[in-house]
């Protein structure tokens, strides 16, 4: 998500017009990662790589592929990467061929490997995770209020494969994702929040805070409330769960990965750098939920 779409469109419309760049804080113009092979920039600081997306994408009429359990990121220059937490990799899939001129700004991904992909502009569309390829939607943005928004995808009820998508913007909201009608839920306490689900529990994190809070899906109450280092308001941020821990992606140039831990009240940056900025992430109802052994 982008707290603020306007400070970023420079480098959308450099990505729009000039078929892929991203300017750095001293104005330099550097290529973006345009093709997934080994040619991609890897990220420095402590972990982190880059990956071709060389193995083989999962059945898309399958719940619970095998790369649907694993975190999806999406950047500031369209491209759509895989993110592997144990590694610390990134693997590119490709660039979002939505017909939009707007930026990018959040993303969801549910169990059949279909992200969730939301514009600055309000437009939503369905994105293939094993192809990066894009359909329109007939989402209408405004609805309740809702013109941009964070989302995550939560489990209807523990071990269900029925899941929900929520959203989080002039408050928290439900969508229907076949008929595209948005259900009110309640207000939140946290101002402008992303969202993630772990298994049927849906968390929101407030990067000008820092907190992660734990939602009752029906009002929108905190039922839980943590308290992460991963703090900066000017950024874009983005947030996703696996494997019991927070993954949280923060930057204004390149993104910054914190991992929280709930279970010990620690977090810890993974990747000082990532080489990418980060607007989007996500991580299906069929990632884990507990640390992998």
């Amino acid at each position: 998500m982008l707290t603020s779409p306007s400070r970023f469109a420079a480098a959308s419309l450099c990505v729009a017009i000039a078929g892929g760049c991203a300017q750095g804080e001293d104005g330099a113009t550097r290529p973006s990662f345009a093709e997934p092979d080994a040619s991609a920039p890897a990220p420095s600081g402590p972990g982190g790589a880059f990956g071709d997306s060389g193995t083989a994408p999962p059945d898309a009429n399958i719940e619970c592929a095998e790369e649907t359990k694993q975190v999806y990121v999406l950047a500031t220059d369209k491209a759509l990467y895989r993110f592997d937490p144990q590694p610390l990799k990134f693997t590119r899939v490709g660039t979002l061929n939505c017909p939009a001129t707007a930026g990018t700004f959040s993303m969801a991904v549910d169990r059949r490997g279909t992200a969730w992909v939301e514009y600055t502009d309000g437009n939503l569309f369905e994105v293939d995770t094993r192809t990066a390829k894009c359909k329109p939607t007939a989402f209408k943005a405004g609805q309740t209020g809702f013109e941009t928004f964070g989302m995550g995808f939560a489990s209807d009820a523990e071990g269900s494969s029925a899941e929900t998508l929520f959203m989080a913007g002039a408050g928290l909201a439900s969508l229907d994702t076949k008929t595209f009608a948005v259900t009110y839920r309640g207000s939140l306490a946290l101002g402008r929040t992303e969202l993630t689900g772990r298994g049927a529990e849906l968390f929101a994190f407030s990067v000008s805070s820092g907190t992660v809070a734990n939602l009752d899906k029906a009002t929108a109450a905190t039922i839980k409330s943590y308290r992460t280092t991963a703090i900066d308001p000017a950024s874009a941020f983005a947030f996703a769960h696996w494997g019991g821990d927070f993954w949280i992606f923060t930057g204004t140039d390149n993104s910054i990965v914190t991992q929280y831990s709930p279970a010990t009240d620690t977090s810890k940056v993974v990747v000082q750098n990532a080489g990418i900025l980060i607007v989007g992430a996500g991580s299906s109802t069929c990632a884990p939920t507990t640390p992998p052994r």
